[in-house]
């Protein structure tokens, strides 16, 4: 077909949809905004749990790159600390390297006792590592050198106006920022601590947990300078990889156990991750169909109520590629309009649920969207559009003129 027959075959199109039902048009067009919406709510809202869940694993728990002592040596903790931070932080890659280490204690408040697990850090380390310092509510961050001071989340801190029988989680029932508790420490070392400050991360792990100095903890253990730490997490610098880091410490003789979040995330949660793409998949399959399903409804309808004009064009000249064309481009115009409805839908949607996130103990969740799924589902839609819409108007075109003026 040239330019000529296809701009008639458009031409007949939009003035088929003109003269057609508008409420027919409308509701096609809605229906398949919001195919395209269910087509990318669910998965863009599984991508938006598995963001978060990383994203906190890697603000509060692992880093980028954690390394840990290595499996099968003997050792608990990552030795030579000095030297191996010192060597970590020098590699082309490492935005910083800093320490963990982490005790069990009972925290004691009035009449509360709370087992919890005190973490010390460095402080101003860990402000390259872990956006926890951005986090509080109330008091203040840690200092490098204080001690006798800790940071809680406030789960661990409570409400004063909730009874201890109607809690969610145990808490000490009201800490506020300046409160003295007593801290007993797993190898019976006890001490006062004045709370500092109260934080909040929505990351349950880091919430339940009490932060001290690693000067402190240095007293608690009795080692100074503490030369050893349960792991040591690596933050990456903008441009570098989790895998160019984890290759590089390996080279560099790091013999310790070092894995990526993505190696942590595989061990610990890979078969969730597995459930959602499967999940995802099923969504589209199913909206698909639906869509596929409901246009080719709309066009066979519309064909058969038009085979009588279809007859007449055929009698008058119009060639059946061009009448084949015109359905085909009627299906175009409102798979095109439909999509669109379904993007601007989609981003509303995205732009509330970045308000008004969805909440738990565990993670937060947003829709995560990205250019190329609105363009792959767009695509996906369209071409699904297109097969339905087709296949009605070429089994009418091809018609004889005399069947189509009988109907």
């Amino acid at each position: 077909m040239g330019k000529k027959e296809l701009k008639v075959a458009f031409l007949l199109a939009l003035r088929s949809l003109q003269r057609g039902s508008r409420s027919s048009v409308i509701l096609t067009i809605l229906i398949v905004g919001m195919c395209f919406t269910n087509m990318i709510f669910l998965p863009s809202l599984f991508n938006g749990i598995e963001q978060s869940i990383t994203s906190q694993l890697v603000d509060y728990e692992v880093g980028n790159v954690l390394v840990s002592p290595e499996l099968g040596s003997g050792n608990q903790y990552v030795t030579n600390l000095s030297d191996t931070l010192g060597l970590i932080n020098g590699m082309p890659g490492v935005e910083r390297a800093t320490p963990h280490i982490s005790e069990g204690a009972t925290l004691k408040y009035r009449d509360r006792i709370l087992g919890v697990s005190v973490r010390a850090i460095t402080p101003d380390d860990e402000k390259y590592v872990s956006p926890l310092y951005t986090k509080m509510i109330a008091g203040n961050y840690l200092g490098n050198t204080d001690t006798g001071e800790v940071i809680i989340g406030k789960p661990v801190a409570g409400n004063p106006a909730i009874r201890q029988e109607d809690e969610y989680q145990p808490s000490l029932g009201g800490v506020r920022v300046g409160d003295s508790i007593t801290i007993d420490y797993a190898n019976g070392y006890t001490k006062n601590y004045v709370v500092k400050g109260i934080y909040s991360t929505g990351w349950t792990e880091a919430d339940s947990a009490v932060y001290v100095s690693w000067t402190d903890m240095e007293q608690v253990l009795g080692h100074q300078p503490l030369d050893y730490a349960d792991d040591i997490t690596v933050k990456t610098a903008p441009g570098y990889s989790e895998d160019f880091v984890k290759d590089e410490l390996t080279s560099y003789g790091v013999s310790d156990q070092v894995q990526t979040t993505g190696d942590l995330l595989a061990k610990s949660l890979g078969t969730a991750f597995q459930s959602f793409a499967i999940i995802n998949l099923v969504s589209l399959i199913v909206s698909i169909i639906i869509t596929t399903v409901v246009l080719f409804i709309v066009i066979t309808i519309k064909t058969l109520n038009s085979r009588k004009q279809i007859g007449i064009l055929k009698a008058i000249g119009v060639d059946k590629e061009v009448i084949m064309h015109s359905y085909g481009f009627q299906v175009m115009i409102l798979a095109v309009l439909g999509i669109i409805l379904g993007i601007i839908l989609t981003s509303l949607l995205a732009v509330y649920m970045a308000l008004h996130p969805i909440v738990t103990p565990a993670w937060s969740a947003t829709l995560y969207l990205t250019p190329m799924d609105l363009f792959t589902n767009s695509l996906i839609l369209f071409i699904a559009a297109m097969v339905a819409g087709y296949v009605p108007a070429y089994q009418v075109s091809r018609e004889d003129i005399q069947s189509a003026m009988r109907a």
